[in-house]
């Protein structure tokens, strides 16, 4: 087995574990939502959206969007994603969450670029009013494989480091409660495209408080994607979240899993 095999194997362990162990609230993966394999110069337009409804015994509808845009520059990129989640039955809401998330990429050297963010985030079902937080991070490029037919990158792992300031709103009752910090915010990544139309993909954080590091909060994504036609695109993703220190009486858990349709346009 040459060595190429091994990382792919051994990325693919780690996928695997991202996907069957990983773990807070009120945390976003952003990782998750960067360029689709495509680095040509300009804007880029993805938008996903899924619908659900069901009647009879049990009636629920439920809708989930995400759109984002992607300028893509010599030097610097940036691109600006957001999303929102609703689900309600005939007689309550049990689903109502969305956020807003812009991030700059500058590359210093081949394999490291400086990264900058601004993010605002709310989830009613955590009694999270809004979570608005700005930071900066190095990250580094592990591991890079390239096609030897267009040059597409087929397996990347990346890591990174920073930290951020984060101010958190919560409201239980008729009791605000406000929370100003800053933490540090770290990932790995993988992101094995197998063929052209199958992508696999994972992502973990860890982003512990710097005033009381057991105040940490981990979270991770897996999932995968395949082409049903050259621009639409059938999405499966699991999400896990875990926070050690919940704000308000809430399980300090949360797990997703969620498929749909991706839509590109360039």
């Amino acid at each position: 087995m040459n060595i190429f095999s091994r990382i792919r194997i051994l990325a693919l362990l780690n996928l695997l574990f991202l996907m069957f162990y990983s773990s807070g609230n009120a945390q976003i993966n952003t990782e998750k939502y960067r360029k689709y394999y495509n680095d040509e110069n300009g804007f880029l337009f993805n938008a996903i959206t899924t619908f659900s409804i069901k009647a009879g015994n049990t009636e629920y509808t439920a809708i989930k969007g995400t759109g984002r845009v992607d300028h893509n520059g010599g030097k610097m990129d940036f691109f600006l994603v957001g999303n929102f989640e609703y689900k309600n039955t005939s007689e309550n809401k049990i689903e109502n969450q969305g956020f807003l998330h812009l991030r700059g990429i500058l590359d210093i050297k081949k394999r490291t670029a400086w990264e900058f963010f601004a993010q605002r985030q709310y989830d009613e079902f955590i009694d999270l009013n809004s979570r608005n937080l700005a930071g900066t991070a190095i990250k580094y490029r592990v591991v890079e494989f390239r096609s030897l037919k267009d040059s597409t990158i087929t397996l990347d792992i990346n890591i990174s480091t920073g930290l951020m300031y984060e101010t958190e709103e919560y409201q239980p009752d008729q009791t605000k409660i406000e929370n100003f910090l800053w933490r540090s915010t770290n990932f790995i990544s993988v992101d094995w495209l197998i063929k052209q139309k199958l992508n696999l993909t994972g992502v973990m954080y860890y982003q512990p408080s710097f005033a009381n590091f057991s105040d940490f909060r981990i979270a991770a994504d897996a999932g995968f994607e395949f082409a049903i036609a050259k621009s639409l695109f059938f999405i499966f993703n699991l999400t896990y979240r875990y926070n050690n220190i919940p704000v308000t009486d809430v399980k300090p858990f949360d797990i997703s899993i969620h498929n749909g349709i991706r839509i590109e346009i360039n």
